[in-house]
């Protein structure tokens, strides 16, 4: 089951877009929850910043050691190791990395691929804007598209898809 929350920016009357929408999914081994922040770009905008770099360098990299990744972040900004294996712990409950071994042999891996990860969370605020908002969330959706000939061509050949597949 999914449920979203939508909060608008303070002080922006009239502004319809949400500046962050929080997002439960009861029953998936997936994540407890999770934020969409429209105004970030790539994974932070389901994570936040620190696990997306984390993520990233997972999925460049394949399975690392948190001193491995202490190293490769270190490199734009100083990040202590504690911070980081705070950071993989939460990624780990929220099920998108995986550990093992023991100690200094243990090493993080991400659980699914970068591709997954967005079909997942595109999926989820999906539903969950369908879900709380129905017409209106596809209105909108629509009124997105409208003005690109290739967004709309691709949904009529995706709904012809699935409508003939089932």
């Amino acid at each position: 089951m999914l449920s979203c929350d939508f909060r608008l920016p303070a002080g922006r009357p009239g502004q319809i877009r949400p500046s962050v929408v929080r997002c439960s999914v009861a029953g998936t081994k997936f994540r407890k929850s999770f934020a969409y922040r429209p105004q970030a770009k790539g994974s932070a905008q389901a994570l936040g910043a620190l696990q997306a770099r984390i993520m990233e360098h997972l999925w460049l990299n394949g399975p690392a050691s948190l001193a491995a990744i202490q190293r490769d972040l270190n490199e734009r900004i100083p990040i202590a190791y504690t911070t980081i294996s705070t950071e993989l712990a939460r990624l780990l409950n929220k099920g998108l990395v995986k550990k093992a071994g023991v100690h200094r042999e243990t090493r993080y891996a991400a659980t699914l691929t970068r591709e997954q990860f967005v079909d997942r969370v595109v999926g989820d605020v999906v539903s969950g804007l369908l879900d709380a908002h129905g017409q209106a969330a596809i209105h909108g959706f629509v009124d997105a598209i409208a003005d690109d000939d290739e967004a709309l061509e691709t949904t009529l050949r995706l709904l012809r898809k699935r409508r003939r597949d089932g």
